[in-house]
């Protein structure tokens, strides 16, 4: 799989996967995933970090998780590769917990691939070994490690369950660390498509513990879940790693110096084989042949490239080809970092309309799917928040005899705004269910993706 064009085929195979987490699968109503939490009337454990959902310091030992990652592979072929297993294993995760608890077969599932997983999650660095092949391959990076690591959430996915069903509580809040510390390995990603897939498996095991607070005996989790950092991935690497995919012959564009004849025409070939089946995009240099020999748009270029602190003279140098191939990677350069100014900035504050426009152009078309990314950072957050808060509902309850909080403002915990709006999440006390739920992100009221309700029920002794 290459890195640029696959972004919107993965995003499409992972939508399912991280929109409707819970299990059995929540079939959306009314343009929104609507999940039913029974739970006891529990509050947080004491020592308050007794359950962690990432391994703890203490724990770590000194090794790269990645590689440690690849080895849950070795002499597992059966495990993820045969119809029979994955077939089983698709059951298992879609199957009432309750069927899971007498099932033989997930008694030590996973075997030596979980074991190994136990052990990379354990390990203290993270590092994908990518950047200098993404500053030689650029867009055509290939990442065939992406798809293994959603095998190997599966089998995680699998293990917990099979955990939770029976309730082993203890075993299965090491099993979740190690699908937490999986997701976030994303984190050093160098692209914003391996930060889009370590939100998907982020959302595979929020998933998970939305079953886990279920299971009658569970413990609370409410103050190992503000633990996890939030979000789980912030997306700084992968922006970064957005500047690096244009590769050394695009440097004859950062400087008014004439470039060889050569040098123009690899990079032209360059662009034709990226816009290659693309219908909207047609061929890069037909497209600049023709902007060359247009003398409008070439006084447009020379004036828009001495605001880069080109001087008239430098420009004069340039072929009309290279006048036209720099003034396009120049404002490819202002609108890249246009969408990347905004990573760490909070999701209600990002303008709604962020992305919606592009300029024409095979530049334009190399700019990233920033949005798409950014919503689905957004949804995962929100969706740990909303865990967070069923959990101070939880406790609540416990402090007060079995009952349900009136208002939020009831909860004495540190509560965390929905992050989608900055403000505190929709509540509502519906007879003996508590009703919570997020403000989906602008423009996408009716996707189910991005309107989870939580309905809490505590369950009677």
């Amino acid at each position: 799989m290459r890195c640029r064009w696959s972004l919107f085929a993965i995003a499409l195979a992972l939508a399912a996967l991280s929109a409707a987490s819970a299990q059995p699968p929540v079939e959306p109503k009314d343009g929104k995933y609507v999940v039913p939490l029974t739970v006891d009337a529990v509050g947080p454990a004491r020592p308050a970090l007794k359950y962690r959902l990432l391994p703890e310091l203490r724990e770590m030992r000194p090794g790269n998780q990645i590689p440690a990652f690849y080895k849950c592979f070795f002499e597992q072929s059966y495990l993820f590769h045969n119809k029979e297993s994955t077939d089983k294993q698709k059951q298992w995760m879609e199957a009432p917990l309750k069927d899971l608890a007498g099932e033989r077969e997930l008694v030590n599932y996973g075997g030596s691939a979980y074991k190994q997983a136990h052990y990379a999650a354990r390990l203290d660095a993270v590092n994908w070994e990518l950047t200098n092949q993404a500053k030689t391959e650029g867009v055509m990076l290939l990442l065939p490690d992406v798809q293994s690591m959603r095998m190997l959430a599966a089998v995680l996915k699998v293990r917990v369950r099979g955990e939770i069903a029976c309730g082993e509580f203890d075993n299965a809040i090491q099993t979740l660390q190690t699908m937490f510390a999986l997701a976030r390995t994303f984190n050093e990603h160098p692209t914003l498509i391996g930060h889009l897939v370590g939100t998907a498996l982020a959302m595979v095991a929020f998933g998970a513990v939305e079953e886990f607070v279920q299971q009658p005996g569970a413990p609370n989790l409410f103050w190992p879940l503000i633990d996890l950092p939030a979000p789980l991935l912030d997306m700084r690497k992968g922006r970064e790693g957005e500047k690096l995919f244009l590769t050394r012959e695009y440097d004859v564009l950062r400087k008014a110096v004439p470039a060889a004849d050569a040098d123009l025409a690899a990079l032209l070939k360059n662009l034709d084989a990226l816009a290659e089946g693309d219908k909207n995009l047609g061929v890069p240099s037909a497209w600049y042949a023709k902007r060359a020999k247009d003398a409008a748009v070439l006084t447009a270029a020379a004036e828009h490239l001495k605001t880069f602190g080109h001087t008239p003279a430098d420009l004069a140098k340039l072929s009309p080809l290279q006048l036209v191939l720099m003034d396009d990677f120049a404002q490819y350069q202002v609108d890249l970092d246009e969408f990347l100014k905004w990573t760490n900035v909070p999701y209600w504050q990002i303008p709604v309309d962020l992305g919606q426009q592009k300029r024409p152009g095979p530049f334009g078309a190399l700019l990233p799917a920033y949005m798409k990314v950014t919503h689905a950072k957004a949804r995962a957050h929100q969706c740990a928040s909303l865990l967070t808060v069923a959990e101070g509902v939880r406790a609540h309850a416990a402090d007060n005899g079995g009952k349900l909080p009136e208002k939020l403002d009831a909860v004495k915990l540190p509560l965390p705004p929905d992050p989608v709006t900055g403000k505190p999440f929709v509540y509502e006390l519906r007879g003996a269910t508590a009703v919570i739920r997020g403000t989906p992100a602008p423009g996408r009221e009716q996707e189910p993706a991005f309107n989870r309700v939580y309905e809490v029920t505590v369950r009677k002794r």
